[in-house]
């Protein structure tokens, strides 16, 4: 038999090989919270990765699989993906959480090479720039109380609302007369804040968190505005003076706060999940602090409370934090994030508020401090000055 010439290979080898994927550049994702509701935000696309972009960050996304005009994008690290079909310029699905009980599932379209917010924009009436008193209706206090801080170029709007349990991340959005929207979509988080400007000045407007969850929250310009402070809201119980705990890592072998490992250690608890994005922002420090101080007798625990309860699932999801972040410290699965629950894993705690919750621990395991929330670096100094207070507070222990 004759050997087929070179060029039909060649056709051969495409025909068999090539996989349809979506077009490269930059998109316009909606997500559909309602029938009148949607939150955008953009992705970038490459040859083998995917970029969600929200203002200055971009978070990479590397599990793509594609099937014929079919494709599934898993976010890193968290349990949700989107599912979709695909043609040239535009893509339908839907976007799914797997975390949720009621997985959260979003509608979700797309168009190639359009802009985030493609409504009719006209000239600001207002500069959302600066520092913000925030109140939100749905929560009781301390938990009502927010500080908003916005940069505002012309119409172009970024900035982001620090809470007593941690900040809403990168917000990008814009100013239209007397009104603004803001979005943020990180793989986990679906954030939407959309306000209007009275002629006071004062703002009111709406708050969403996906399809469950729903907000009405008023803000007035105030420089001076301060939160509750993060190391009074967690603390121990009276008649306790130390930590105590035991729980299996991904492989069930059980680990205790007082193995050797620890023993006349600083250590460091993170109460976290891995559904959490404030969590991710300090996993990303903690997991190159610890590489730095290990050997200066440091060790850190992170205590993973997850939203769902089969242990093979928690167990990936704790290898893919372990993989994205490159993990050395001790990974431990604490239980379920549920409200009610959550607690009778660390009795001696008045209440698990926050996700991310950090304790340090002195040599003899006495609490040095219980610190509620994290300020991730979309809050810029607030970050820079968390993370001071960090380095200050280790490097005092071994001053002593």
């Amino acid at each position: 038999m004759k050997p087929w010439p070179t060029v039909i290979l060649i056709l051969f080898s495409a025909s068999v090989f090539s996989q349809p994927a979506l077009k490269q550049g930059r998109w316009r994702v909606l997500l559909s919270l309602n029938d009148s509701t949607p939150l955008p935000f953009t992705m970038d696309v490459h040859e083998k990765t995917i970029d969600l972009v929200n203002a200055g960050e971009h978070i990479a996304v590397d599990e793509i699989n594609y099937s014929g005009d079919s494709v599934i994008i898993k976010m890193p690290v968290f349990d949700s993906e989107i599912r979709a079909t695909f043609a040239d310029d535009t893509l339908s699905g839907i976007f799914i959480n797997h975390a949720r009980l009621d997985k959260n599932i979003i509608p979700v379209t797309a168009r190639h090479d359009s802009a985030r917010f493609s409504e009719k924009i006209t000239a600001p009436g207002f500069n959302m720039s600066g520092r913000w008193e925030v109140i939100f209706a749905g929560d009781d206090p301390p938990l009502n109380i927010s500080i908003g801080e916005f940069r505002q170029q012309n119409n172009f709007l970024t900035g982001t609302f620090l809470t007593p349990t941690g900040d809403y991340r990168y917000l990008e959005g814009f100013v239209s007369g007397n009104q603004f929207r803001l979005s943020c979509f990180d793989g986990s988080h679906l954030f939407l804040f959309t306000g209007v400007s009275d002629k006071n000045g004062t703002i009111s407007g709406h708050y969403y968190s996906g399809k469950h969850w729903h907000d009405t929250w008023t803000a007035k310009r105030n420089e001076h505005a301060a939160l509750p402070n993060p190391d009074s809201l967690t603390f121990l119980k009276p008649g306790y003076k130390q930590m105590d705990f035991s729980f299996p890592d991904a492989d069930s072998n059980i680990v205790s706060l007082h193995d050797n490992k620890f023993e006349s250690k600083l250590v460091i608890v993170q109460i976290m999940g891995t559904w959490c994005p404030n969590c991710m922002d300090e996993t990303a420090f903690l997991s190159p602090f610890y590489k730095q101080y290990k050997e200066k007798g440091v060790e850190i625990i992170a205590l993973d409370f997850e939203k769902r309860t089969d242990f093979q699932i928690v167990k990936q999801n704790l290898l893919r934090l372990k993989k994205r972040y490159a993990i050395d410290y001790t990974l431990l699965y604490a239980g379920t994030s549920d409200q009610k629950l959550r607690g009778k894993a660390l009795p001696m705690l008045n209440n698990i508020l926050s996700f991310p919750t950090t304790i340090f621990l002195d040599k003899n395991k006495h609490v040095l401090r219980i610190h509620t929330g994290f300020s991730g670096p979309a809050t810029g100094e607030h970050y820079e000055k968390w993370k001071n207070d960090f380095y200050n507070l280790v490097d005092s222990v071994f001053k002593k």
